[in-house]
């Protein structure tokens, strides 16, 4: 508001002053008359009006953010977003984007903890912090500045710094996650110290020698044809088991089923026993006694001196 007021008593001051004309006299010794008068050129005031108001006024476009540099008070550390912001006249505003961008970084040697060389590419992502820009400005001015003086360097020292914590095998190998999961951390705390949000990391390459890389891939391929066999030996383990505890389990049903067959004949026999002890005279008498319909039999035989006589009741002859 402040700026926009001086604007206005600027362009009256300009109004005012333009509009003032000086007539000579008549005569050369005659003193000149000084008279305003409205014209044309009191209209430049206006102009100069709409020529001011642009320094007053600025414009962010989007994804990008304002630093603001003042002759007076140096680089404020309030960023200016998106749209039309007023600004001093004698302000600079410096635009600079907040954008993701993506960087490749070739060329990376590291060392490993066994001593073996390493050389990698990266793909890293990041973008400038829209509350921490004014950081960028006043370290690198330029986003080119910044990647050259400060992606490249940072991420070749923390890959240095993680790298040297396990051996090349392992790198490339079982702990390449853990290698991920410490550049993303560690790249994020550096990247914030400068006013950069990191994003993301990609290893596109790691490179550790032809002559490595093939003990490598051979130490992989014995590695798997050890667990291949371990597996196989498990199965054939496994397998056995179960043919054991089938073939036992076969074995204990024979088992119980001729125990129980010897139980069943034991109890029968016992059985037996006390039904041949039970059947006494007097009680297969008394059954017969029971069953008898009272007719006598219609033929009964005998035995005398060796001579077999059938005597038929009915019809009274006998029959040698």
């Amino acid at each position: 508001m402040t700026l926009l007021i001086v604007s206005v008593i600027l362009t009256i001051v300009l109004f005012i002053g333009l509009g003032f004309r000086y007539t000579p006299g008549e005569r050369s010794f005659d003193d000149g008359k000084i008279s305003w008068k409205l014209g044309k050129r009191n209209l430049l005031s206006f102009l100069t009006l709409i020529i001011l108001a642009f320094g007053f006024f600025t414009k962010i476009p989007a994804n990008s953010v304002g630093i603001v540099y003042s002759p007076f008070d140096g680089t404020r550390e309030q960023t200016l977003s998106e749209g039309f912001h007023s600004k001093n006249i004698f302000d600079q505003v410096y635009k600079m984007s907040t954008e993701v961008q993506t960087m490749t970084v070739e060329n990376l040697t590291t060392q490993t903890m066994d001593a073996q060389y390493l050389t990698s590419v990266l793909d890293i992502k990041y973008r400038v912090s829209a509350s921490n820009a004014y950081l960028v400005f006043k370290q690198f001015r330029t986003m080119d500045n910044m990647s050259q003086n400060l992606i490249i360097p940072t991420t070749q020292r923390v890959l240095e710094m993680v790298t040297t914590q396990y051996n090349v095998i392992d790198i490339l190998g079982e702990s390449r996650t853990e290698v991920y999961n410490k550049l993303e951390a560690m790249l994020t705390e550096e990247f914030a110290k400068y006013g950069v949000e990191f994003y993301a990391i990609s290893i596109t390459d790691m490179d550790a020698g032809e002559a490595l890389e093939q003990a490598i891939t051979d130490e992989a391929v014995a590695k798997k044809a050890v667990e291949t066999a371990e597996q196989n030996l498990l199965k054939a383990q496994t397998e056995a088991k179960q043919q054991s505890v089938q073939a036992q389990a076969k074995q204990d049903a024979a088992r119980i089923e001729a125990e129980t067959k010897l139980i069943e004949a034991e109890a029968e026999k016992q059985a037996n026993e006390l039904l041949n002890q039970s059947l006494t005279d007097e009680i297969l008498r008394m059954e017969w006694i029971n069953k008898w319909n009272g007719q006598m039999p219609t033929y009964y035989g005998g035995s005398d001196s060796g001579t077999g006589i059938i005597f038929d009741a009915t019809t009274a002859t006998e029959t040698e």
